[in-house]
């Protein structure tokens, strides 16, 4: 039987729950949160690490941030449901001149959006941080305000939340199908494994690392790439003490926090092709644990408990799709976080709910995030700090 909606969100990660909130919130008219699972953010929502900062080295990513950080504080207050939200900071450590030399570019930025970051010499590293191996490191940069949250939390009290205010939820809803109109300008209905769905007015794209698949639905080239990524937890151990920051070393990509008395260890592989495959690499786990031993000695005291692959949803230039997917006329995009997507969900809602209700995002300027920007590739601003 068809069904009909003023709204539809394809996506039930964190992105999307955070729409459908921010529109039933605004009292946007019928929403419908379509997912393909079982359940909520089993997807790349609830296999990432949870991390959670505004050190960015562009403007956008660092308001989508700090906005997202005070959704996040308030979290419990705004959404009645409880966040597992560890301030316990990210410490970036600089292990050449460029990166020396960007970081302090970046803090001007940061100082004047009202973020306190602190610059330490390798004294006061070892000093606060002993766990850490200095060896070519040079400095670091410290913010308290960051740190790493749950997941589930965060999926499950939106859409607790979205659907409190009347947001119909419809799990083991996988769009196989979009029907346009005559002019291939408006999609008329979704036709998905739970019947055929039509949106009165907007069909919302929250589809993560497999939008360009949706996207070739409706004849748009949606340039977001899947690519996998690992990461791996140890058994409980005591050999750094807690709490202890987020630690990202910036000459291997190398990042670790604790997790569940232990740590979560991730790495990309730069050698990584384009795919959808989510099994974990044993040969590459080995290599993220002599790189973790290299800069955290300390870790070869630990064994690993367990491990999982997910996928990151990347544009070319790192920055996400907040846009309409012209020429469709009533299909919206919001995906292509190139990993930082539960950290900016927040704002992401926020922003979206803008666009479509007010017809333009107030909250944080997302024109810089335009579909159309990738006519012209050479123009791009690129999202460096990205791990």
């Amino acid at each position: 039987m068809g069904q009909a909606f003023d709204y539809v969100i394809v996506g039930g990660g964190c992105i999307g729950a955070s729409i459908a909130w921010h529109l039933a919130k605004r009292d946007a008219g019928s929403i419908a949160l379509l997912e393909r699972e079982k359940f909520l953010g089993q997807c790349s929502t609830g296999k990432c690490a949870g991390g959670v900062r505004a050190q960015f080295s562009t403007r956008v990513n660092t308001e989508l941030s700090l906005y997202s950080i005070d959704a996040f504080e308030r979290f419990e207050q705004d959404l009645d449901h409880p966040l597992q939200f560890q301030q316990w900071g990210y410490l970036f450590l600089l292990c050449n001149e460029g990166q020396v030399a960007d970081f302090k570019r970046y803090r001007e930025m940061w100082t004047s959006l009202g973020m306190k970051v602190e610059w330490l010499e390798p004294a006061q590293i070892a000093e606060r941080f002993p766990y850490i191996e200095l060896e070519g490191v040079l400095a670091a940069s410290f913010h308290q305000r960051d740190g790493f949250a749950d997941p589930n939390d965060i999926v499950q009290g939106y859409a607790r939340a979205a659907r409190n205010l009347g947001v119909t939820e419809i799990t083991e809803c996988e769009v196989t199908g979009v029907e346009l109109d005559e002019s291939n300008r408006v999609i008329k209905k979704l036709i998905t494994t739970q019947g055929e769905i039509a949106a009165n007015k907007e069909v919302i794209f929250a589809t993560g690392a497999w939008s360009k698949l949706l996207g070739a639905m409706i004849n748009v080239e949606i340039p977001i790439e899947p690519y996998r990524r690992q990461i791996l937890v140890t058994k409980p151990f005591d050999g750094i003490k807690t709490p202890f920051p987020m630690t990202v070393s910036m000459d291997t990509g190398l990042y670790f926090h604790p997790e569940s008395g232990g740590v979560l260890i991730g790495l990309s592989d730069k050698e990584e092709p384009v795919s959808f495959n989510e099994a974990i690499n044993e040969e590459f786990s080995d290599t993220m644990l002599m790189t973790a031993m290299d800069r955290s000695p300390v870790l070869g005291e630990s064994a690993v408990n367990r491990g999982w692959a997910g996928l990151y949803e990347v544009t070319p230039d790192h920055h996400p799709i907040i846009d309409r997917l012209d020429p469709v006329k009533n299909a919206f995009l919001c995906a292509g976080f190139s990993g930082h997507g539960l950290m900016h969900a927040p704002a992401a809602g926020k922003v979206v709910a803008e666009a479509l209700l007010d017809g333009k995002a107030t909250t944080v300027d997302i024109s810089r995030l335009s579909f159309a920007r990738f006519a012209n590739p050479d123009e791009l601003a690129h999202e460096v700090n990205v791990i």
